[in-house]
């Protein structure tokens, strides 16, 4: 009966580590997916439209990348109650980056127009660019849980030897 008690003990400790180990703890961060759809926040929707004279440069808010100017715009939709962005990035390979602050913010079904003119860069100068695609944070380890769960399963592999002697 002891054996029965302490096996089902271990098998317990042992799935408690292994589905802590799956869940990140609140200090954590979780790489994110091509795939995964953004949390809608609600709220009422207004606009920036990013107008630029290179075709194909890229469109970043802050640090999140919103896309590339096409025909010469960007219109990129934002939640009025959600948290204003600052500073609007445009560059383009042969140009000069320009950042521009945020001074106006859309209202309900309001655009605000951004205008960013890009000024070529001389001849010689570098024309690198950043990354085009936002880079996620990469995941933390989860700590102790996976070797709770380890620990639980060497203690469950002993006690089934000893049993079958």
């Amino acid at each position: 009966m002891k054996k029965v008690f302490l096996l089902v003990l271990f098998v317990c400790i042992a799935l408690s580590g292994c589905a802590l180990a799956a869940v990140p703890s609140g200090n954590q961060t979780v790489a994110a997916s091509a795939t995964t759809a953004p949390q809608l926040i609600g709220g009422d929707i207004g606009a920036y439209l990013v107008t630029s004279n290179v075709e194909g440069a890229n469109v970043t808010f802050d640090s999140d990348y919103k896309g590339v100017i096409t025909g010469g715009q960007l219109l990129v939709s934002v939640y009025t109650t959600g948290t204003p962005y600052r500073t609007i990035t445009v560059e383009a390979p042969g140009y000069a980056m320009s950042t521009v602050n945020i001074t106006q913010y859309p209202g309900k079904n309001e655009t605000v127009n951004i205008p960013v003119d890009l000024v070529p860069l001389a001849a010689g100068a570098s024309t690198e660019m950043t990354t085009a695609a936002p880079v996620s944070p990469a995941p933390t380890t989860a700590g102790s849980p996976p070797f709770a769960a380890f620990g639980a399963f060497v203690v469950l592999g002993i006690f089934a030897i000893r049993s079958r002697r």
